[in-house]
């Protein structure tokens, strides 16, 4: 956040003692942006939420790029759902990760009061705005103390994650006062989810 709003910038290192700063890569009022690892079809892809009221509610799209710098082919590509667990708001958590059976895209959700979960969605491996099959039930949820009590209680959201084999170790925030981190089975994950 800056003193006139929301936005995503992009900088870059070769040594991660040095930086170039190339300015905002989305619109204002833009949150969540997350690059995917690797091209696909030669094309940069990313996950965004745009936030104007004019975008609607906040959803995620996709986005892509030739160069990083510039993205087009706006597209929606997963919204709320009534009832469920991810029905106030969504956005992207960790950076996709290459499966066998295509992109998961581990996401948060939060109800209309403002609880966050952490769900999945997975992606075409060769076209990531097409959606395979999505979390009917979160895969993490805040239960513990620390996650339900804090700054900003009952969150669990996803900082990244990294995968070893079927294990995955999500780091995440809670309750907007601690990090933690939780260990999943990858193959659990994908076999909870539900096709679309």
């Amino acid at each position: 956040m800056s003193p006139v709003g929301i936005g995503e910038s992009l900088v870059s290192s070769k040594d991660f003692k040095s930086v170039t700063h190339h300015g905002m890569i989305f619109g204002p009022d833009n949150k969540d942006v997350i690059i995917f690892p690797e091209r696909i079809g030669g094309k940069y892809y990313a996950l965004h939420r745009p936030t104007t009221k004019s975008c609607g509610r906040p959803e995620m799209w996709i986005a892509e790029s030739d160069n990083l710098l510039y993205w087009g082919n706006h597209r929606h590509l997963i919204g709320l759902r009534d009832g469920m667990w991810d029905s106030g708001r969504i956005g992207g958590g960790a950076v996709p990760i290459r499966t066998e059976r295509g992109w998961l895209e581990l996401y948060h959700g939060a109800t209309k009061d403002h609880r966050y979960c952490m769900g999945a969605v997975l992606l075409d491996l060769d076209d990531p705005s097409k959606v395979i099959a999505r979390s009917g039930k979160p895969i993490l949820e805040p239960e513990a103390d620390y996650e339900r009590d804090g700054f900003f209680g009952g969150v669990v959201f996803s900082c990244g994650a990294l995968v070893d084999g079927d294990r995955v170790r999500m780091y995440y925030g809670a309750a907007d006062t601690s990090m933690a981190c939780a260990e999943l089975s990858l193959t659990e994950i994908l076999d909870s989810l539900e096709p679309v």
